[in-house]
């Protein structure tokens, strides 16, 4: 008998089978020549075949899952243990896996170099970013299987590591905030269909099922190839030997400390060639100028720092960063880049915190750009997806309690002409706006915890609102808005409010966002601020808002960016922020 004439239904795979286990012809390699291998366990058919030899038997050998497991046996087979605790055949999702093999009539998955690619790209990134222990002896595994000659067992643990992928990046979006919190992740439910998403369960796995899961869409799918590409390169770089220098601060033309290793790591950056690095290391001294002073302000432009050529504490410590470090902020950036909307549906406002930019993308276009200010570490802008519905020009500013608390009343207790001086008034609360004279208080006695009283802030010139401030439902009191503080967009390093994000370009994107709404009766954003008054605009078209926390990407010229960690999210720092700020949960519309 010919396997390979015979068409790939579950029918003729087994027969086949079948024939060639009573032919005395069951070896591995038989199986794999035939044009379809079947991943049967060839006793089994026997057993089956020798006691019910009707067509009614095959239907019923049909029912229970004949997936020979015995093929896993072929290497030491122990990530299982790490990924998903104690496991009999070496699998997660055993179960599963021979559901989808025998709906699939025992028909390999992942024959296609294309669909392998795809699942070695999902994987590796996943197990480099440092969320989930034993996925890169996972990987080790599927590489030992795929060099064997009979590809039946990979083809199994491919299954299910695709498996294993679908529930861990299920939990992981789940849980967002485990990417900004320093921990691993492991499967929590104990039954295998509490774990992978509805669309998996059940569903036919065929190669375009297979491919729309994994790649999706591919510009997103070759953004991660091409972050992964610089993974690869930083991991497989020697150890650096160059370690920061505390709050030294080394001017132009002033030596060097640890010269030589800190222009290795600047010529494995491509921030120094390879002359001028070989120039430079044959110098007895090295300072800065020249083309390390050029080579340095490269560096700190790439790394969002301010580009003076100045060697400071910030600059030190992303040089100083091992190059295995890079490699996994470069993969977990890949997920915490995910979270949020697209853009596609409508337009979607993303401020990434650490890199102090907002933009909006529009159908796969940025289609607006601007500075903004962030929270400062002690009193840091929460990560959140919400929507803009509300947009208020010539806003009054209500104080909020933070602020309250930590300025305006310490503020008084210092210097009775403070309200004065900052144009604020005290009112009696929020619903009864009816002002309170501060002569009326003794503020030596202030408790800034139970003061009963507000404070707020008329519209007009010095507001701190500026002109014009956006909302979006949330639980922190957190919106967009103007700033009259021009200046200070002027710094590199832009984590200086008190949790809201001021916007550079605040009257261009009001500009924006009532074009959006495709009104034309309505009055444009300069009439609107002329007149004075407070227009509180309700915003029919909604548009989506996401506060991130991305510190490490592939730009499009294929460069390597890096953020300075402000708030510890990707190490921890001294003063840890407070997991409030990261709970990254969705309030959208």
């Amino acid at each position: 008998m010919n396997c390979s004439d015979r068409s790939p239904n579950r029918f003729n795979v087994l027969l086949c089978s079948l024939t060639l286990t009573l032919g005395g012809q069951v070896q591995a390699q038989s199986v794999v020549n035939t044009e379809y291998a079947a991943l049967v366990s060839p006793s089994d058919v026997t057993r089956k075949y020798s006691s019910q030899r009707t067509q009614a038997a095959d239907r019923s050998m049909m029912k229970r899952s004949l997936l020979d497991l015995s093929l896993l046996k072929s290497i030491n087979l122990s990530s299982g243990q790490t990924l998903c605790g104690v496991t009999q055949t070496g699998l997660c999702f055993t179960e599963e896996v021979k559901r989808i093999y025998t709906a699939n009539g025992y028909m390999p998955l992942w024959r296609e170099n294309f669909l392998r690619e795809a699942l070695n790209v999902r994987v590796r990134s996943l197990a480099y970013s440092g969320l989930i222990s034993g996925l890169e002896l996972r990987l080790s595994e599927l590489a030992q299987l795929e060099q064997q000659p009979d590809a039946r067992a990979y083809d199994i643990l491919a299954t299910d590591t695709y498996l294993l992928y679908e529930a861990l990046t299920r939990q992981l979006y789940a849980e967002p905030s485990m990417m900004f919190r320093h921990q691993t992740l492991s499967l929590k439910s104990d039954t295998e269909m509490d774990r992978l998403p509805g669309s998996v369960l059940g569903a036919v796995h065929n190669s375009s099922f297979l491919a729309s899961r994994l790649v999706g869409r591919q510009d997103q799918f070759d953004l991660v190839q091409r972050a992964l590409e610089q993974v690869e390169h930083f991991k497989q770089l020697p150890s650096h030997n160059y370690q920061a220098h505390g709050r030294q601060l080394i001017k132009q033309d002033k030596v060097v400390p640890n010269g030589l290793a800190m222009i290795e790591v600047l010529n494995s950056y491509g921030d120094l060639s390879d002359e001028e690095f070989y120039r430079l290391k044959a110098e007895p001294t090295l300072t800065n100028s020249g083309v390390l002073n050029q080579a340095i302000r490269r560096f700190q432009k790439r790394n969002g720092l301010e580009a003076d050529g100045i060697i400071g504490p910030a600059t030190t410590r992303q040089i100083a960063l091992p190059y295995n470090e890079v490699a996994r902020l470069l993969a977990l950036n890949l997920y915490r880049s995910q979270l949020g909307a697209t853009g596609d549906d409508r337009p979607s406002i993303r401020v990434n915190i650490p890199d102090y930019r907002l933009q909006i993308t529009h159908n796969k276009e940025v289609v607006f750009e601007s500075k903004v200010i962030v929270g400062r570490t002690a009193r840091p802008t929460n990560l959140f997806s919400s929507s803009m519905n509300i947009m208020v020009v010539n806003p009054r500013w209500n104080v909020p309690e933070t602020i309250k608390k930590k300025d305006v009343i310490p503020g008084m207790k210092a210097s009775p002409d403070y309200l004065q001086r900052k144009n604020l008034t005290m009112i009696r609360s929020w619903r009864d706006r009816t002002a309170i004279s501060p002569e009326l208080v003794e503020w030596s006695n202030v408790n800034p915890h139970t003061f009963p009283y507000e404070f707020m802030q008329k519209p007009g010139r010095g507001n701190a609102l500026g002109n014009v401030k956006f909302l979006m439902p949330n639980d922190y009191s957190i919106y967009l808005h103007d700033t009259p503080s021009r200046g200070l967009f002027n710094k590199t390093k832009r984590n200086l409010s008190s949790g809201c994000v001021r916007v550079e370009k605040a009257a261009e994107l009001a500009e924006y966002v009532l074009d959006y709404q495709q009104r034309p009766s309505w009055r444009n954003y300069q009439q609107l601020v002329s007149d004075r008054r407070t227009d509180t605009i309700t915003l029919p078209r909604k548009i989506d808002v996401d506060v991130t926390y991305v510190t490490a990407w592939v730009d499009e010229n294929d460069q390597l960016q890096l953020r300075e960690d402000i708030y510890g999210y990707d190490r921890p720092i001294k003063r840890p922020v407070k997991l409030k700020y990261s709970t990254v949960k969705n309030y959208r519309q």
